[in-house]
């Protein structure tokens, strides 16, 4: 009983984390307006994939590897944010680029791909994201959680996260959603990429604070 209520107030505090806004939703939002809801999709579930290898970091204690090692925090912070900000600046000069007349849905095996793989590294960029995950299993989990219950939370972490990416995608690229972003296109992408960039630039100045 005490693992079953330790369950769900760890996937209760992901879920929220999950839905909190951030580079994370941001990049779907973009992706599935922009490119196709497939492509949106395979965001997704990039984006379960970095929490599902946050999730089995902070299991195997990487909070405490960070607190430890402060300098390997500022590193994985300089990294990450070094990302953020080439994504931010991307975005800001493709901004006037039209993108080409494809309908909605129509997206390339190559094109998902790429979204996926940088949903998974834009998930990952945000050593926040460790912290946040170690810090919640620290206080949350059981003394002795057992195997079948450290296997089964990070595969429900996995679950919320490319759930929730899920329905952003399914929603935002329905025909009206994607058609306010290609009259707004250029002044949309420019203010996506300004966060990003910003975002990025925050964690490269923090990278000096220890966990």
């Amino acid at each position: 009983m005490e693992s079953l209520f330790a369950l769900a107030g760890i996937l209760l505090a992901c879920m929220l984390g999950a839905m909190s806004p951030g580079p994370s939703f941001l990049f779907v939002a973009r992706t599935s307006m922009a490119a196709s809801r497939q492509n949106g999709l395979a965001a997704a579930a990039g984006m379960g994939l970095g929490g599902f290898a946050y999730a089995v970091l902070a299991i195997l204690g990487l909070k405490a590897v960070f607190a430890s090692l402060p300098w390997l925090y500022s590193l994985v912070k300089l990294g990450g944010g070094a990302y953020l900000l080439y994504i931010g600046v991307q975005l800001w000069r493709g901004a006037s680029r039209p993108l080409d007349d494809r309908p909605a849905g129509d997206s390339g095996p190559g094109t998902r791909l790429r979204a996926f793989a940088m949903a998974s590294a834009t998930q990952l960029s945000n050593p926040k994201t460790a912290v946040f995950y170690g810090s919640i299993f620290a206080a949350l989990l059981p003394a002795d959680p057992g195997m079948l219950f450290t296997v089964l939370l990070p595969l429900a972490v996995f679950l919320i996260e490319i759930s929730w990416y899920s329905i952003v995608a399914l929603v935002l690229s329905a025909a009206g959603p994607r058609a306010v972003y290609l009259k707004a296109k250029a002044s949309l992408d420019r203010a996506a990429g300004a966060v990003m960039g910003l975002l990025g630039v925050k964690l490269i100045t923090a990278a000096d604070n220890v966990v």
